[in-house]
């Protein structure tokens, strides 16, 4: 079953330092400790390491399994902590988090390079610590410098002055006197109001909706449904999605039917790029029954296939609970599952595509995104760099908070400081399930409404919140001949070599194709039908800056004689013949269709610009087709079945007055003379 988690805070915080020259160290390791608090099955949560580094609760007051607790509240026994520091040095300041149960610390020591002891606070026998403000530091201001240098610090608490637990999340010392604040980091020009539209009746209703996944296009939004019981009946989970009319509204949403939706619990996580394959948690067996896994389905002619299951090398979770993302490319998946190797509850994972269904085993994604508290609801935004997750191991405004983050490598082990999406999109309540179109203009978020019952809600995100700008390019496979379309497999491969090629498999049943891609790059298109020769083309991007959405439809020749076409990617320089990669590429896929069709005739003609003498240009152009017939003979082909043909500068196309146009003129043109 899929659902939300309840959490606390770990981790990352900001804080504001007033001069550049002021020094901040925060503790980096446990000398000694009285006791710490016990649990089942426990992890670190609640242990002395956790008042180790920068304060992950603060400014929000809760009791956090992110900070050192003494095993017994209200305690009739002193309980101490020693945490030494990376640096030593002279002080003005002690900053302590206690970020619950605040006011019981007696005394606060420090502790010299010579291990000698300086008592540096001590509170009144029997009086509770003035805390000014809740949320805020216990600051304790010397009023000069030590003339020591400073290697620990020692707190002593009276747990029996403050009823319940008593927590320590943090413990700095520092050179400035003015007081060390704790904020939530936040990016500095965030929003400090947001619209938030409740998507309403056609597709939020008096159950739980919950799990948005928006389309690439941001024209279909998928999410899942949970039944509150009626007379007794158990709980029942599906999948339901909307789409958009004409004018932006969302018309009354539907259940995505079988065999998605059946009488187990179904939950959709994500979709791909280009709308025709979902993410489903669960195993779907041959008998309807579900079990821990998850599948996948995709879209056909009658409909949405039967889910299959993913294979993932070495996977368990060991939570009931898991949420699923991939990225656009479909290479990458990030999962919120728990393992033996996490750092406190639920931790992300990534897990990357090997062959057909098969990936990795998952990866822990590392202690600068995942926490001691669930982290959950990835969401992997178009760009494949920006990741947005949900978690209360930050600090944040009260429940789970939506924080964004951007991978700094392809380990998808780097990543930048998470920052929290700030108060306008976060809410006191819990938030999570956050995602949104390629275009960035929009998110879809899940939040408690007013009635404590979870609704998806539709705002403008703030430019801060956005990923990088990408493109969104859609169309069909056509024939030259009558332009109708043709089923087809389509490649896109970046001329950047760092970045990877990916395959559509063209339906027009189903719709058109869709490719979202980074912007400033050039792409080449090569779809491919057995019977038909691919037509290349390349969508320049390169000058782009901002989000666009392209129509662009790709052509096949028909295999059938008197058929023409031009090789588009046979660029020649001046005077020269010799053939450049991207047009072997082209002769590799005329070489493997004279393979399929083992009686197929091809002519090819040769064309110059007019620069230079006619005699040697017409010389040149018989020089380049014999260097294609060339080349395909290594391929195999016989000899007996190309023709070539000479024209020079007979021939143009374009004119000749500037170079540009000029290359145009260089060309290759080919004609199917016998099948």
């Amino acid at each position: 079953m899929l659902k939300k988690s309840a959490a606390f805070l770990f981790f990352l915080h900001y804080i504001a330092f007033p001069t550049l020259s002021q020094k901040t160290c925060w503790a980096s390791k446990v000398l000694e400790f009285s006791s710490e608090k016990v649990i089942p099955f426990q992890t670190t949560e609640y242990k002395a390491i956790q008042a180790l580094g920068k304060p992950d609760v603060l400014p929000n007051i809760v009791e956090s399994v992110a900070a050192w607790q003494p095993s017994q509240p209200d305690s009739p026994h002193e309980e101490y902590i020693t945490v030494g520091f990376d640096t030593s040095m002279a002080i003005r300041q002690v900053a302590i988090a206690e970020n619950y149960g605040q006011g019981c610390i007696d005394k606060v020591i420090a502790l010299d390079n010579q291990k000698k002891s300086h008592i540096l606070y001590e509170s009144p026998q029997n009086q509770i610590n003035k805390v000014k403000e809740k949320g805020k530091m216990l600051n304790v201001i010397l009023p000069e410098f030590t003339n020591y240098q400073v290697v620990a610090i020692k707190l002593i608490l009276n747990t029996d002055k403050i009823k319940g637990p008593n927590q320590i999340d943090a413990i700095g010392i520092s050179t400035s006197e003015e007081p060390i604040k704790a904020v939530i980091r936040v990016a500095a020009d965030a929003p400090k109001e947001v619209y938030r539209e409740n998507l309403g009746k056609n597709v939020n209703s008096r159950h739980q909706e919950f799990a948005p996944v928006i389309s690439s296009d941001g024209k279909t939004l998928f999410y899942t449904r949970n039944y509150l019981s009626v007379f007794g009946k158990g709980k029942d989970q599906d999948v339901w999605y909307s789409v958009q009319d004409k004018n932006g509204n969302w018309v009354k949403s539907k259940s995505i039917g079988y065999p998605i939706n059946n009488n187990e619990k179904n939950a959709i996580f994500s979709v791909s790029a280009d709308g025709k394959e979902i993410l489903l948690l669960n195993k779907y067996n041959k008998d309807g029954k579900l079990s821990p896994g998850i599948s996948r389905s995709y879209l056909t002619r009658s409909g949405w296939a039967y889910p299959e299951e993913i294979k993932i090398e070495d996977y368990y979770n060991d939570s009931p609970n898991a949420e699923y993302a991939i990225s656009p490319d479909g290479m990458v998946m990030v999962m919120s599952i728990q393992r033996k190797n996490t750092t406190g509850k639920r931790d992300l994972y990534v897990s990357f595509k090997k062959e057909k269904n098969t990936w990795s085993k998952p990866i822990n994604m590392g202690r600068q995104i995942n926490t001691i508290e669930h982290d959950v609801t990835p969401f992997i935004a178009a760009d494949g760099k920006t990741l947005y997750f949900s978690t209360q191991g930050f600090p944040g405004y009260g429940d789970n908070d939506i924080f964004k983050t951007q991978r700094l490598d392809d380990t998808w082990q780097y990543w930048s400081e998470p920052e929290n999406l700030g108060s306008a999109i976060n809410t006191p309540n819990w938030d999570g399930f956050f995602t949104l179109p390629a275009s960035g203009e929009y998110a879809y978020i899940c939040s408690i409404n007013a009635s404590k019952k979870e609704d998806i809600y539709k705002l403008e995100l703030p430019k801060t919140a956005k990923p990088e700008p990408v493109a969104i390019i859609a169309g069909s496979v056509l024939t030259t001949t009558d332009k109708k379309p043709v089923e087809a497999v389509l490649t896109m491969t970046p001329q950047n070599e760092k970045l990877k090629a990916e395959i559509r498999n063209y339906d027009p049943a189903t719709g058109t194709f869709s490719f979202v891609v980074p912007l400033k790059e050039k792409y080449d298109f090569v779809p491919y039908a057995k019977g038909y020769l691919a037509i290349n083309e390349t969508v320049d991007l390169s000058k782009e800056i901002s989000y666009r959405e392209i129509k662009k439809d790709f052509y096949l020749m028909p295999l059938e004689v008197g058929n023409k076409g031009v090789l588009n990617s046979f660029t020649f320089e001046q005077g020269e013949s010799h053939l450049q990669a991207p047009a072997l590429k082209d002769l590799d896929r005329i070489a493997q269709a004279m393979t399929d069709f083992p009686t197929l005739e091809i002519l090819f003609e040769g064309h110059t610009d007019n620069q230079g003498d006619f005699q040697l240009n017409l010389k040149l152009s018989e020089e380049r087709v014999e260097e294609v017939k060339n080349y395909l003979i290594t391929k195999g082909v016989s000899p007996e079945r190309i023709t070539t043909k000479g024209w020079g500068q007979t021939r143009p196309i374009a004119s000749n007055a500037t170079e540009e146009r000029r290359k145009l003129n260089r060309r290759v043109e080919f004609t199917i003379t016998k099948k």
